[in-house]
């Protein structure tokens, strides 16, 4: 009997003692990982050598706790004495209005077409969840005759 309560008191010591290395080890790695990125470049496109369209998710706020929300911007630049120079961005439907985790995510883009020739249209269609699918909305843009980027 004695024997078995020793077994049992230098087990319960050795979980113990391993919990008490483990577990400040593991919160020091939760706390040590960065916070998720407030934005991700979600495609991009290049028209020629001298026009670029990028889509880019800015990460908003959680909604009651739950999943949090993104605003898609769609940029377009054009190349100017060897740098890329932004020459408009617009918002994607309304701010807020597509879930982060699915627009940065795998097969988000259901269509991003870009033409080359002016006025440079582009069409965007996004993934609006796995359940609901793509959005029934095709959110155009292009390039003006003074070059700035606006809607339709």
């Amino acid at each position: 009997m004695n024997k078995l309560r020793s077994r049992v008191t230098g087990l319960a010591l050795a979980v113990s003692a391993v919990a008490a290395v483990l577990l400040p080890a593991g919160l020091a790695d939760a706390s040590a990982r960065p916070a998720a990125s407030p934005a991700s470049r979600i495609a991009v496109s290049s028209m020629g050598t001298d026009l670029r369209v990028t889509l880019t998710a800015i990460r908003g706020p959680s909604q009651s706790g739950g999943s949090p929300v993104a605003t898609v911007k769609v940029a377009a630049y054009r190349r100017s004495a060897g740098k890329w120079k932004l020459i408009g961005r617009q918002t994607v439907g309304r701010s807020n209005a597509w879930f982060w985790n699915v627009v940065t995510g795998e097969d988000a883009v259901c269509q991003f077409s870009t033409s080359g020739l002016s006025p440079y249209p582009m069409a965007i269609r996004l993934l609006v969840s796995d359940s609901i699918g793509c959005s029934a909305v095709t959110y155009n843009f292009h390039v003006d005759k003074y070059g700035a980027l606006v809607p339709g």
